[in-house]
């Protein structure tokens, strides 16, 4: 940890009160700076600015974490959409949908989970949550 990040907050209020267009208060500020460095000194204020531009990963690493981050998002995403990939969906949407025992509710979206799963759509994990329930009461 930086040994300025304690005082991190109050540095950056006094540093401003420097463009002060009062004598008084630009002198007061800096003599607050150096109160607030207190145990450090104003070297170790400087080495953290003159550092802060400094780039610590090149370009070619810029890109290189780049890529690995949507490699990795792209086989997460692959590996989600597996988890809910279910050839048998048309099969337990059919039998839903052959029930006398669903509420208008559970009709209405078996209904439209038959047009969707129809059309190559997957059900997302709640609505796949919801048809398993509906096919174990139904008793199918």
């Amino acid at each position: 940890m930086n040994a300025l990040a304690p005082v991190a907050p109050r540095l950056a209020k006094l540093l401003a009160m420097l463009s002060s267009s009062e004598a008084g208060e630009v002198v007061n500020a800096a003599r607050a700076i150096m109160r607030t460095l207190a145990n450090l000194d104003i070297h170790a204020l400087t080495a953290v600015v003159e550092n802060s531009t400094a780039k610590r990963f090149s370009e070619a690493d810029a890109a290189e974490i780049y890529l690995r981050g949507l490699q990795d998002g792209r086989a997460e995403a692959q590996n989600n959409h597996n988890a809910f990939h279910d050839p048998e969906w048309m099969t337990v949407v059919e039998e839903c949908a052959a029930s006398y025992q669903l509420t208008s509710k559970e009709r209405g979206f078996v209904e439209d989970m038959l047009g969707r799963i129809r059309d190559g759509s997957e059900p997302t994990e709640k609505q796949a949550a919801w048809l398993r329930s509906i096919h174990r009461r139904v008793g199918r």
